[in-house]
Parts: C-alpha cells; structure tokens; sequence
C-alpha cells in the first residue's frame, strides 16, 4: 500500500495565523520611540502645513507645503497623509515622535491583516495556506523598513491600506446578488482608489490589480487565449474565447477605465499639467543624452530593486548622488542586467506556454501585484526624482511574497523533501525578522542612520552630506568639516553642501574662503535663496554694503516669504543707519513669522535708542501676544520704562523675565541698577550679587555692587 506524501504547507487556524501575522508585525517596534529623521524635519517639523496653515490651504500645496503652483515644487500631492500628520499634532498639542512611529506600526499591522484577506480573494479563496504563508514573510521583509520606520513612510502605508480595501470592494461587487450592491461596492471601491491616490500618488495603480484580478482569476481569461484571438482564424474558437466574458465583465471594465481618466485627469489639473523639474544628481539616468544607455542604466535599477526584494542587505536610505554609478560603456553590471531580463522572460515565457496548471493564474496575479504598482517609480511614463527608494517597494513587495511562496508549493507538489523545504522558509522568516529588527533600530536616529548607510554607499555624496549636517547640529565642527569636504570631493557641484561649509567658515571668520563658496553655490544654483542669503551676511561682514544688498533682494525675489532673509536685511540697513528700511524689513519679518524673536527684539532696541520709548512699548506688548513667554522682551519693557521712571512696572517685567530665565546674569545687573536708581539699596545690593554667583566675571556688576558699597560707606 503507498505512503501518502502531504505536498502542502502545514495548515494554520485563523484564529492562530491573526496572532502570529500581529506578533511577526513588531518587528519594526524598535522604532516606535525613535526621532525624525532625514525627510521627517522637512516633511513635518518644518512644515506648516502640519501645524498652522489653514485647512483647506493643505490641499493646495505638496507633500513638503509648498504651494503645487511653485516652480520649485515636487508635485507630490498627499493632503490625506498631511491630515493624519496635522491631526496628531492637534490631539497632542506638540510634535512627538514617539505617537507618529507608534501609528506607523500600528498602521502596518492593519495593512498585514488586510494582506491576509486580499490575498484570499487573490487566490480565489482556495489557497489559504499559501496566503497565510505569503502574508508572513510580506509582514517581516526588512524592504519595508524605510515605510514603517520613516514616519513621511506613511504615505505609503495608507496608499496600501486603501488599496486593498479598493480590492476587497471589487470583489464585493463582483459577488453581490443584487445591483445596487453591486454599484455601491464599485463607487466604494473608486472611492477608495481615490482616497489612497490622495495619501500617494501610486494607489491609481489599484485600477491595474482590480482589472488583471478580474480578468484572470475570475473570468479564467489567460495569456494564451490572448494569443489565440489574434492567431487564430477560427470563429468558433473566438467565440469560446469571449464567451468568458460577461457582461458584467465589461461594465466594471468601462466603470474602471472611465474611473482611471477622471482620476488622472483630477490629478493633472491638480499640478496644473505641469511636471516637477528635477536635477541631474536626482536622477542622473534620466539626464543621459543616449536611448541605449538611458534603458540599460534602467535596467540595472530594475534589477537592484528586484535584488533588494531577494536578498535585503544592502539598505539605505538614499541612493542618490554616486550611489549607484551610471553604466556608459562596458561594465560588468551589463552581466546582472541580462540575468534580470532572462528570469522575468522565464516566468513571461512560462505564463504563456503553461497549459492546465494549478498555479498560472495565481502566478499572473502576483506578477501583477509585483510590477503594476512599480510602473509609477520605473522613469517609463514620466522621470521620477531619485534613482531608488526601498519605500516604493512596500506594494511590489506583496507580489513577490505571493510568488515565492507560490514557487515554494510549486517544489513542494513536486518533490519529497517537504521538511527541508519548509526548514528554509522557516530560516528565511528569521532571518527577515532580524535583520528588520536591527534595520528599524537604525532608523531611531539620524546619526545611526547616516552611519549605516556608509557601509552600503561609501560613493553617496549625499551621505556624507548628512553625517556632516548632523555632526554640526552636535557641535562636532571638525568632523562636519570634514564631511563637507568629503561630500564636495565625490560631487564638486553639491550646493547644498558648499552652502552648509561655507556658513560653517563664516562662523570661524573666515570670510574669504567663505565668500568663495557662496559664489560658487549661488552659480551653480540660481535659484538657492538660502545661499543668496548667506551670501548676503558674508558680504555685509566685509563691509561690501552695496553688494549685501543686491545678494539678499536676489533671495527675496527667489523666496518672497523669507523672514530670515527680511531680518538680515534689516540689521545690514542698521549697520548702514537706515532705521527706517531697518524697521520695515523687520516689519516685513515679523509678518511672515509672528515667532520672529530677534525681529521683535531687534525692533523695540533700535525704536528705544531712537527716542520713541511710547512706540518701542507699543510694538514690545503687540510681540508679547505671539511670544509670551520671551523673556527678552520683559528685559526690554522693563529698561524702557526704568529710563522714564516708572520704577514700579519696571520691577514687575523685570521679575517677568527672570522667572522665564533665571539664569541670565543681566537680568539680575539690570534690575539692581533699577533698585539702586530707585534708592532700594539692599534690594540693588542682592541682585548685583545674583548677578556675580551666575557670571563672576560681570565687569558691569562687578563696577555696580563697588559703587554701591562706597555709597553705604559714605552715608555711614
């Protein structure tokens, strides 16, 4: 009697493959109390549109808050994802990162349940095993590390949530008995198709998935009877052929098409059918004067994205800038990209030739989920701005588990070695699950961050760009320095990074070498107001007034609200002493950023030394409505009316300002030279001496308290 072999993977109960999908899902948590970092700062705490901006301005302007209509604008329009962020920052008040990467975790848990119950409809509900055991190694991928861990990853996690509940929509209607289920499943699946384009631009490729699904798993129409409708001269072939479509085949697929036009026809008039312009160093293949060269360097990106799928090692958070350099003659990379092309012509080749096999459908299906919603990021219908991101793996990645384990089944039917088959896939879940755990800890910190991604591009001049920034911001100059350097020597024409060198030498004083790489940034990027700007206080410190000036209009005319930029302006106008022009570009500053605290500051001193004491108060108290606990301008209140007299309100925002930072020694110089005027000898004696135990070496309190002292001597 013959030994049945089982040929299948180990069956799961739901109950139990819900937990164990929810437990494998942390395998990101060590994130969940991380920073943010790299994109995070522009994306979300130096962005407006997360915290003050009007509403319904957000869905004016790009994933970074810069109106759509900008020139400089990326056109990544993603209001939904903005609101989600805006309305963190509402329920708590502040920017914490902790709740943004505990949602982002939270988020792709759903998603993974989710992936379960779309990988069942995807497989016709008669698959489980294979779902489940897809949906695991989906949940674990370390490629996936950059959405989940990134918080502006979020984009992404929405985009798929949506797009799967579009998917589950579809099937709705395709099940529905009724025709009113029927159309509401289908608007509700547009609509979700709709909302996901809103969190990222790539969930139009839902559309895609929805019509193959269709197409393949339910009508059973396959690539081989495309080949025979157009070979074959036999009607009554033909008309097998299409009698397996419906004709609710063909309504859902006039509802997907005309849904699909609206759609991008919305999304066009939203970038005012205009296309964002990038530079050379964002995507450099794309620059390539030659068809041939420009496909192959293509391709080999095509291939990194599919090695990256296969083996994730090699993880970093930017590929730009020398990361992968361009193929323009014979290289040995030419090998890798005629490898790739042969395994996906292998798999084209064995979906048309295979005739009755148990898996072809399912396997067209993956290929689907795997390459539809790649198109968006492969420069084939339009040029993207970076050469790869792991990020616009997460949908793609769903196809690829789908395939694996569809392989893995495909073995296990046809082989005994059922236990060393399913030993791998163990190895490769722990894999997976380790190197996420380690990669997610990566991402707490822009400095761990940065570090790793040395290890996979050493070549990245925007690498070492970063290390260096964030070498500045922990006060470590010299390495910054270096960095800098290191970033300008792998790419001459960083301009971002002379900038940041350059403002690092102004500090130093040195001006020259300074001024010398302003110029060649503002060259090089005309358009660089932060650049112009620098350049502008450069020039200033070397007395070249006139040229100052010409430098910080050219920033304005680039960047109109430029506050920054309004209060260098003012304090050159200040050296020059046009008080007036001073005052109005403070003004001006102020206006655009209410929070302005040297603008304010600066203000109320100038109006002070002027003589306007009564305008100096008026414009200090209208600053005390934005930026109350300031203690600066307390100090400046209470100098003011000290100087005519008014000893007893000077007192009180004396004592303002020093509850709000108790540590300033001036504070407490000031208000003793208040109680001395004031004939409070006692009082005046106690704050010099408070005074002298914050700063020993205060000359003023120092010359004030001796005063003071042969004053009590002389009355004695």
């Amino acid at each position: 009697m013959a030994i049945k072999i089982n040929t299948e993977f180990p069956a799961v109960p739901l109950p139990i493959a819900l937990l164990i999908i929810i437990i494998l899902s942390l395998c990101y948590a060590n994130s969940y109390d991380g920073a943010f970092v790299f994109d995070d700062a522009e994306a979300i705490v130096n962005n407006d549109d997360i915290q003050k901006t009007p509403i319904w301005e957000i869905f004016k302007n790009d994933f970074w808050g810069t109106k759509l209509s900008h020139k400089g604008s990326h056109k990544s329009y993603r209001p939904l994802t903005i609101l989600t962020f805006r309305m963190q920052y509402w329920i708590r008040g502040y920017l914490n990162s902790q709740d943004f990467h505990i949602v982002n975790i939270i988020l792709h848990i759903i998603v993974c349940l989710l992936t379960l119950y779309v990988f069942n409809i995807l497989l016709n509900n008669k698959e489980q095993n294979i779902a489940f055991y897809a949906t695991v190694l989906f949940a674990i991928h370390p490629v996936h590390t950059e959405a989940i861990s990134g918080v502006v990853g979020r984009a992404e996690l929405l985009c798929v949530l949506f797009t799967w509940l579009s998917l589950i929509m579809y099937n709705q209607c395709i099940i529905a008995n009724y025709s009113i289920g029927k159309w509401c499943n289908i608007i509700g699946c547009i609509i979700s198709i709709l909302i996901a384009m809103l969190c990222k631009e790539t969930g139009i490729t839902a559309i895609g998935i929805c019509a193959v699904y269709d197409l393949v798993i339910i009508n059973g129409f396959l690539p081989n009877d495309v080949l025979k409708l157009l070979i074959s001269k036999n009607s009554h072939i033909n008309s097998i052929i299409a009698m397996k479509l419906n004709r609710a085949f063909f309504i859902r697929m006039f509802v997907l098409c005309l849904s699909a036009i609206i759609l991008l026809s919305l999304r066009f008039t939203v970038m005012e059918f205009s296309t964002p312009k990038f530079q050379p160093v964002d995507n450099p293949a794309s620059f390539l004067d030659n068809c041939f060269l420009r496909i192959l360097n293509y391709s080999y990106i095509y291939s990194i994205n599919m090695w990256l799928l296969i083996c994730p090692e090699w993880l970093c958070f930017d590929w730009s800038m020398g990361c992968i350099p361009l193929i323009t003659g014979y290289d040995k990379r030419i090998f890798f990209i005629i490898l790739f092309w042969i395994f996906l012509g292998a798999i084209v080749i064995h979906i048309f030739s295979t005739h009755g096999d148990r898996f072809l459908r399912y396997t067209i299906v993956g290929l689907a989920l795997l390459i539809i919603p790649f198109l968006p990021a492969s420069n084939i219908f339009f040029t993207v701005g970076f050469v790869l991101a792991e990020r616009t793996l997460y949908i793609p990645s769903a196809g690829y588990c789908l395939l694996v384990i569809i392989g893995l089944q495909k073995l296990l039917t046809g082989t005994s070695l059922r236990n060393l088959l399913i030993l791998f896939y163990t190895f490769l879940c722990l894999i997976f699950f380790m190197r996420s755990w380690i990669r997610s800890d990566q991402w707490r910190s822009e400095e761990s961050l940065f570090r790793s991604a040395l290890n996979v591009c050493p070549l990245n001049a925007k690498v070492h760009y970063n290390i260096a920034k964030n070498a500045a911001d922990a006060g470590n100059l010299n390495l910054a320095k270096l960095e800098y350097r290191e970033a300008l020597h792998l790419n001459p024409k960083y301009a971002q990074a002379m900038n940041n060198l350059a403002n690092l030498l102004k500090d130093e004083g040195k001006y020259d070498a300074a001024e010398n790489l302003f110029k060649q940034a503002v060259t090089l990027q005309k358009d660089f107001a932060t650049a112009w700007m620098n350049y502008g206080i450069v020039l200033s410190a070397l007395k070249r007034y006139e040229e100052s000036e010409r430098s910080y209009l050219t920033a304005l005319s680039q960047k109109p609200k430029y506050p920054d930029c309004y209060y260098n302006l003012g304090v050159l106008y200040l050296e020059q002493k046009q008080y007036q022009k001073a005052l109005t570009a403070w003004t001006n500053a102020t206006k655009l950023k209410v929070t302005h605290r040297r603008a304010w500051t600066n203000m109320v001193i100038l109006l002070d030394d002027l003589g306007m004491s009564e305008q100096a108060l008026k414009i200090a108290n209208e600053a005390l409505k934005y930026i109350p606990d300031y203690a600066s301008i307390y100090f400046n209140i209470a100098n003011i009316l000290g100087k005519v007299g008014r000893f007893s309100e000077a007192e009180t925002y004396f004592k303002q300002a020093i509850s709000r930072n108790p540590t300033d020694p001036m504070f407490y110089t000031n208000l003793g030279v208040l109680y001395h005027r004031w004939n409070k000898v006692s009082e005046a004696e106690y704050m010099y001496k408070k005074a002298l135990a914050f700063n020993p070496h205060s000359r003023s309190a120092k010359e004030n308290l001796k005063k003071l002292q042969s004053l009590k001597r002389s009355v004695k």
